[in-house]
Formats: structure tokens, C-alpha cells, sequence
């Protein structure tokens, strides 16, 4: 295997020579039971927002159910969902959570011998090995504990990524790991390979105005990225944008918060601390400014430049 690495039963470990600082901090927002999350997030554990607006069928939905419809209809922009898309071989799902999208990569991608998921959460890695063990998805998938700017030590070169999804990872990166991470996914995506991406960015991360008095950096999202920073980043690093929109809608991604810190409120009447307070917390500042319009979530997909 290429770089520093070393192998566990579940997952390889794979670093770089340079140390992210705020790796540590990232970790530490991950490290509470998957049984904890469940009751907040649902069965699939997504979190990355959700489509409640939808024209097929009344609310409410559950939180599983908008986030699947954020999915599909993001590779439905990304025209994967067309039935002359070409063939995919290997795809790479950048911060792969707790594990469902990989099993919903793998069962809408049937042709698909690999699929990669990177992660620099432990706690994450291991209940994600399980859960594609579960799903019979061990052949067809690999785990590995890296952060974002090594990805251009994982394994085989010389097959490159046709997909690309990062959902919510790139919140969490300093902007020369972002920058990094791009510069690398571009080196290891093939020509005309697509990349997807779901993100939070801030109208103007410099005037942001919290709606509370804190300064705490939680769920390690203290990393704000304006919209322009965030698309020349992904151009200049080789990627041309197809699509990049305001999706899901404030209203929608407010929804979202407010049902997890519902769910919070009513799984945990005694108070939470850790991560759970900090998303209880979040909840209600992140609504306010989702709905007076300084921050918004944005699905953008882009294709690596031929070479």
C-alpha cells in the first residue's frame, strides 16, 4: 500500500507526512454511541440535511426519507440517475459517515467492483465495517482511516475515481486541508470524473453574526468558507462546475435542525453534553441564520478537466 500505512481487520490506516492540527477536533465531535445518534438521526444516520419539499408526496417525512431524496436528487443533477450514464469502476466516498451511502452507492452502481470510504473518525470506521459486513458489501468496498489531505496515498493509483462524493466532509477542513484534499482528489479522479458535494457555505464568513453570544467552535464547523472561495478552489484545482445551487433550501435545512434538536429534547429530557449539545445548540443559532439568509446549504457538482 502507498504511504505510511498499516492494516487492521476493519480498516487500513493510511498518513501523510504533514499533521492536521484540527484532526483531534474532529474526531472528538464523532466519539459518542451510534445508539446516541440513531435516536437523533434516524436509522440511516445521515447528516446532511434533507428535501421535505418534495412534489411527490405530502409532508412529513422522516429524517431517513429527505435525506435519501437529497441523495437522489443530487446525482440526479450530476445525471447519474439516467439510464445512459456510463458505467462507474470505482468510486470514492470522501468522509463516509456511519455508512449508508456507500450501501446506496453500492446497490444503485451494481457494476461497481470498488468503493472506497475514507474516514478520521475511528468510532465512525468501525460501526461503518460492521454495517457493510451486514450488508454482504465487504468484497465490493474498502475503509480506510485518513485524513482528507492523504487521499492521494490510498491504494492503486492506476485505477482512478470515476465518483467522488464528499457530503458534509469539507465543513470540517481547515482551508489548506481543503485545499489540499482538492489537489489531491484531482490527481486521483479520472478525466471526466464526476465529484458531488454537499456543503455549508456563509454569504460572508468574516460578518457572520451569531445569534447567540458564543464563540465555541461546535461540531468543528468553525471553519467557514464563502461560496467563491469554495467553487475556485474546486476550479483550481482541475474540476470544471456543472451545477452549484442553494440546495437543500434554508427552509428545508432549518426543518432538519429543528427535528434533530427535537428528537435530542426528547430522547435526552435529563440534558446531553458533548457533541449532542453542541448539535441541540446548533440547532437553534444555525436555523436563525438559514433563515435570515446568511448561511446556506449547496450541492455542487463538478467534473475533472480532461487531461
Amino acid at each position: 500500500m502507498d504511504g505510511k500505512s498499516k492494516t487492521t481487520p476493519e480498516y487500513s490506516v493510511v498518513r501523510g507526512g504533514v499533521l492536521d492540527p484540527y484532526e483531534e477536533k474532529v474526531v472528538r465531535t464523532y466519539e459518542d454511541d451510534p445508539a446516541d445518534w440513531h435516536k437523533v438521526l434516524g436509522e440511516h444516520l445521515l447528516f446532511e440535511w434533507g428535501v421535505y419539499n418534495h412534489p411527490d408526496s405530502p409532508r412529513p417525512v422522516s429524517l431517513d426519507e429527505a435525506g435519501i431524496r437529497f441523495f437522489e436528487r443530487q446525482l440526479e443533477l450530476a445525471g447519474l440517475t439516467a439510464t445512459s450514464r456510463p458505467p462507474l469502476r470505482r468510486i470514492l466516498d470522501l468522509g463516509c459517515g456511519w455508512g449508508y451511502i456507500m450501501r446506496d452507492l453500492a446497490d444503485r452502481f451494481p457494476e461497481c467492483p470498488l468503493i472506497d470510504g475514507i474516514n478520521i473518525s475511528p468510532q465512525q470506521l468501525d460501526y461503518c465495517a460492521r454495517y457493510l459486513a451486514g450488508h454482504r458489501l465487504t468484497d465490493r468496498t474498502r475503509l480506510y482511516l485518513c485524513n482528507g489531505r492523504d487521499v492521494d496515498l490510498i491504494s492503486d493509483r492506476g485505477h482512478p475515481y470515476d465518483l467522488v462524493v464528499a457530503r458534509g466532509v469539507f465543513t470540517h477542513f481547515p482551508r489548506d486541508t481543503y485545499e489540499t484534499c482538492l489537489a489531491a482528489l484531482a490527481r486521483r479522479t479520472a478525466p471526466g470524473g464526476l465529484l458531488v458535494i454537499s456543503d455549508t457555505l456563509f454569504k460572508s464568513p468574516e460578518g457572520y453574526e451569531s445569534a447567540i453570544p458564543d464563540e465555541v467552535d461546535r461540531l468543528a464547523c468553525g471553519n467557514r468558507k464563502s461560496p467563491a472561495y469554495f467553487a475556485g478552489t474546486i476550479e483550481g484545482a482541475g474540476f470544471t462546475i456543472e451545477d452549484m445551487r442553494v440546495l437543500p433550501s434554508n427552509t428545508d435545512v432549518a426543518h432538519w435542525f429543528l427535528e434533530t434538536r427535537s428528537n435530542i429534547e426528547t430522547w435526552f429530557p435529563d440534558g446531553v453534553t458533548g457533541a449532542l449539545e453542541d448539535l441541540r445548540v446548533t440547532a437553534l443559532n444555525m436555523s436563525v441564520a438559514l433563515l435570515t439568509d446568511q448561511v446556506s446549504a449547496y450541492s455542487v457538482v463538478a467534473r475533472r478537466d480532461e487531461r
